[in-house]
């Protein structure tokens, strides 16, 4: 048997039965939080209590994963780090020659479209993951 509670939460029943007590079996893995997370707001779905309020993105990760995904669409368009930067934070701040090298914004560009590449490539579920330090 399969219901779909309140648009969001899924139960399966192996035996076709669904009803009270329920059991619930968590792998120890690496997804713990969150499945326990998923866990008490199916719950409180189950109690008819108001959802827990989701831990939403601070403004400055927001921003961060903004420019991330701009700099990989402009990567993934061919352009180059210099490009980029030039792009992102305005060519007054992208210096000429061989001090580009050695540069701090051609390495946090660098950082930018690796973290960017690493959510597209299956990173974007981290997002969901609680924030390891609320753990201890």
């Amino acid at each position: 048997m399969h219901l779909l509670l309140g648009g969001v939460h899924q139960l399966f029943s192996l035996d076709g039965t669904i009803e009270p007590p329920l059991g619930l079996v968590l792998p120890l893995d690496d997804w713990l939080p969150a499945s326990v997370a998923a866990t008490l707001a199916l719950w409180r779905t189950l109690r008819g209590r108001p959802p827990a309020e989701a831990r939403a993105p601070t403004r400055q990760r927001r921003a961060r994963l903004v420019l991330g995904l701009r700099a990989l669409d402009g990567r993934d368009a061919g352009a180059s780090y210099r490009e980029l930067a030039s792009g992102l934070v305005g060519p007054a701040r992208v210096p000429d020659g061989p001090a580009w090298k050695s540069h701090d914004l051609r390495f946090r560009m660098m950082r930018l479209v690796a973290d960017a590449s690493a959510l597209r490539d299956g990173g974007y579920r981290d997002l969901l993951r609680p924030n390891p330090r609320s753990l201890r």
